[in-house]
């Protein structure tokens, strides 16, 4: 009895390593087919057609609901183009986040007149297809030919899907962070902060390992105020994520994390701050 027992656990273990496995290579794959239809359409009809329909983008500050603010946009000339510098995916398969390079042209022949570093936040529909859900971006970044994309495989403790999820723990560690981060930013950081994380900020290249983020977390203002606008967790409720506003010094701006839920707790697997 015990020997099925090990045999079926092993077994449970590598199917669900292997569906990981398949679904990181279509959240990547999903993130190519969204860049190219964009080449290929335009951004307007890239967003529109792989957005969810609840999924957010920003707007002067605000998150919006991404299908309303596109409807409503004009179709403007101009190439955006970007492609997935690294991708992680929660142990349940369906949900996940790809972060890299963007540029922009004016037309295909024309040289790259802005650029920049994307981060995405993934999920399968009940349709069974990728669309996303939140998307937030920083500019003026060094420039970055990577054409290889790094699957991020970083131990995550995750639970049944059958249980229902539930993203209360994930806020509360946002919160916790936001709290210690204005009266002690270093310690905020060296105790939320993941050993395999990024940081995107506007004109830096996106900064890993332990050395580069101390740099960025230097130059990062003490000061800024964080306001929790919305947020989402995977069926597995190991990858979850915060976006929201922020102030600094009068400028209204936006943030995302995406968190990790490790052996000690919930740590930031990347954030995006823009000032």
């Amino acid at each position: 009895m015990m020997k099925l027992f090990s045999i079926s656990f092993l077994l449970c273990g590598w199917l669900t390593k292997t569906s990981a496995q398949k679904g990181i290579d279509d959240l990547i794959n999903a993130e190519k087919s969204f860049a190219a239809y964009s080449v290929a359409n335009s951004t307007k009809e890239a967003f529109l057609k792989f957005l969810d329909s609840a999924g957010i983008v920003f707007d002067n500050g605000k998150p919006v609901n991404g299908i309303e603010t596109w409807n409503k946009k004009e179709k403007r000339p101009g190439v955006l183009n970007w492609f997935p510098q690294y991708a992680e995916i929660a142990v349940s398969g369906d949900f996940g986040y790809t972060t890299g390079p963007w540029t922009f042209q004016n037309s295909l022949n024309d040289t790259i007149v802005a650029r920049g570093q994307y981060t995405t936040v993934w999920h399968v529909t009940k349709n069974g297809e990728w669309k996303f859900l939140v998307d937030l971006g920083v500019s003026n970044t060094p420039g970055n030919s990577i054409s290889k994309t790094t699957k991020i495989d970083i131990y995550k403790l995750s639970i049944a899907t059958t249980v229902i999820p539930h993203v209360s723990p994930l806020i509360s560690a946002e919160n916790n962070f936001q709290k210690i981060v204005t009266t002690n930013k270093a310690w905020a950081y060296k105790e939320f902060l993941s050993a395999g994380s990024i940081l995107n900020r506007n004109g830096y290249s996106p900064s890993v390992g332990m050395q580069a983020q101390k740099m960025i977390i230097d130059s990062t203002l003490p000061t800024i105020q964080y306001k929790i606008d919305g947020s989402g967790i995977s069926e597995s409720q190991d990858i979850g994520y915060v976006y929201g506003t922020t102030v600094m010094n009068g400028k209204i701006d936006n943030y995302l994390r995406i968190w990790r839920k490790e052996k000690g707790g919930w740590k930031i697997a990347l954030e995006v701050l823009r000032y």
